[in-house]
């Protein structure tokens, strides 16, 4: 079931240098959780706040390219990603849900990501 849900993502296409994983779905919304190699500190969660802050950048800047409402939070030993597509465009949908592991994938020290991880 795991690999249909990241071949249905596109998880398999990225050429990540981590393991990520699409472990269920919650309607328009996604969590990424990003577990790292070492332990979780404030240069880590900043490197990562600044590659997402770069990837709603390239798209965010009118209406038509808007790819949804997407927040960075520092949680224990791991970095949750929120990103809610609703009133995301169609062909912007595939572009927010994948763009975010291609941003962190500059990122280094990631271990895995396990998105909709219950």
């Amino acid at each position: 079931m795991e690999e249909e849900l990241d071949f249905g993502i596109g998880i398999n296409k990225l050429n990540l240098y981590y393991e990520a994983h699409v472990l269920g779905f919650d309607g328009e919304c996604f969590n990424y959780n990003i577990y790292f190699e070492d332990k979780l500190d404030d240069n880590k969660f900043k490197e990562v706040e600044k590659a997402i802050e770069k990837f709603k950048d390239n798209y965010n800047y009118d209406d038509n390219t808007y790819i949804g409402y997407i927040d960075v939070a520092k949680e224990d030993n791991r970095i949750n990603i929120f990103l809610d597509v609703g009133n995301v465009q169609p062909e912007y949908q595939d572009i927010a849900i994948q763009g975010i592991l291609k941003a962190i994938n500059i990122v280094p020290g990631i271990k895995y990501v396990l998105v909709n991880e219950k």
